[in-house]
């Protein structure tokens, strides 16, 4: 069985929404959501779980455990508790609509610490990044930058190697003759 962590958010600064699919082998595959238009918070945590699940039924999931810490949701996808906002209606018409291509669906609620990733993805997702473009890198540095290393440099001096002039100066500050070069 697959299993599906979301959440949604919605604040001031936008709404977005987090998703951590998991392979039955523990392989995760992680989703940051933006949202370009306002939702309550519970319309966030209803977009959140749709969002889930039809990527989860685009990869062709038969077998899906869903995670949510909203009980409002989990309650009413349950039939626990009864949609009477016309809103909430409508999402629930639409779990029930899209549940239809699962074979197996759970839908759980959990406490918010137990669904952190899905949490920490949301809120980075409602984040404004207008002032950035689309894509946002991420890289990891494996080491701290205040920790000395030797760093060696091999430099032939039979050929023209355009380092050789820099090395010089560095190593021993002599400068080319030339103006220039030495410039």
């Amino acid at each position: 069985m697959w299993e599906l962590h979301t959440d949604g958010a919605s604040s001031e600064e936008g709404v977005g929404a987090g998703l951590v699919l998991t392979s039955p082998e523990g392989e995760e595959h992680t989703y940051a959501l933006k949202f370009g238009f306002y939702a309550s918070n519970n319309e966030a945590e209803y977009e959140a779980l749709l969002s889930g699940l039809r990527l989860a039924s685009e990869m062709g999931i038969k077998h899906l455990r869903a995670y949510v810490d909203s009980q409002i949701v989990a309650q009413q996808v349950n039939g626990v508790f009864e949609a009477k906002d016309i809103s909430m209606k409508q999402y629930l018409q639409l779990v029930e609509k899209i549940s239809k291509n699962f074979e197996t669906l759970e839908v759980v609620q959990i406490s918010r610490d137990k669904n952190k990733k899905a949490d920490f993805l949301s809120k980075l997702a409602m984040l404004t990044f207008d002032h950035l473009h689309k894509k946002v890198l991420v890289e990891v540095l494996k080491d701290k930058s205040n920790d000395e290393k030797a760093v060696v440099v091999t430099v032939e001096e039979g050929g023209p190697c355009w380092m050789i002039l820099y090395v010089k100066y560095l190593q021993d500050e002599i400068l080319p003759v030339d103006v220039t070069e030495a410039r």
